[in-house]
């Protein structure tokens, strides 16, 4: 059994995937504030679709696996933080899915019968929490909205508690006894959410090692680690 914590490997055998995912048009847009009201809801109504189909797949996973059950709560559930907001800009769920939509969601249906696969999905959007807390505050500054929770649920669910939530869900991680081989599951499950992540902007589908080559000359682990510890403890 490898002694060595679940979640260091999660992050340190990702930080690249993870650099390169922050980088992408949609993500740099909202962190910037250059992204209108109207994209971001176009935006929401994609992202839905993704949501919906990985709570369904969490909720298969956990009698799969009952060890994972006591690490979700109510709140891990995502499509409704994204119903509400798409309810707040007046909008719904998009009727056409783009290619990188429809790729994220059929993989998601594929691998419904793998939980620690599905798990390492879950694991990045909730990890994403922490930087997405940053993007809802400065999207309410660009749209002027004034209330916590008005339309930036999505992005910002578990408010003042979202750093505590996140460290106890890692440390929940770290303590499942898993072998070797489903460390590697879950550890495949969280490598494809970032390659499916980065491709939610691509026509053209990439894997990981394409866009390790196509993006190794700019990517920089100091650069990475300074800009998480903000709001990720170093080593976390």
């Amino acid at each position: 059994m490898t002694s060595s914590p679940i979640t260091t490997r999660l992050k340190n055998d990702n930080w690249d995937l993870h650099q390169i995912a922050e980088r992408g048009g949609t993500p740099e847009s909202m962190i910037k504030g250059t992204m209108s009201r109207d994209q971001f809801a176009a935006y929401l109504g994609q992202a839905i679709h993704v949501h919906r189909a990985l709570d369904s797949a969490l909720k298969q996973a956990i009698p799969l696996m009952p060890d994972l059950g006591y690490l979700v709560t109510e709140q891990h559930f995502f499509e409704r933080y994204f119903a509400l907001d798409l309810e707040f800009y007046q909008t719904g769920m998009a009727e056409t899915l783009t290619a990188g939509t429809q790729r994220f969601v059929d993989h998601i249906k594929s691998h419904a019968d793998q939980p620690l696969h599905i798990f390492g999905l879950h694991y990045v959007r909730m990890g994403a929490l922490n930087g997405n807390r940053f993007v809802a505050r400065k999207l309410r500054q660009v749209f002027q909205i004034d209330h916590p929770t008005d339309g930036m649920m999505s992005h910002d669910p578990m408010g003042q508690s979202q750093r505590t939530d996140w460290m106890s869900f890692k440390q929940g991680i770290d303590a499942l006894a898993l072998s070797d081989t489903q460390r590697d599951e879950l550890f495949v499950g969280v490598r494809a959410a970032y390659v499916l992540t980065i491709n939610l902007d691509l026509e053209e589908y990439m894997s990981d090692q394409q866009l390790l080559d196509t993006h190794s000359k700019s990517l920089d682990r100091e650069v990475f680690d300074k800009g998480h510890s903000v709001h990720v403890p170093a080593g976390s």
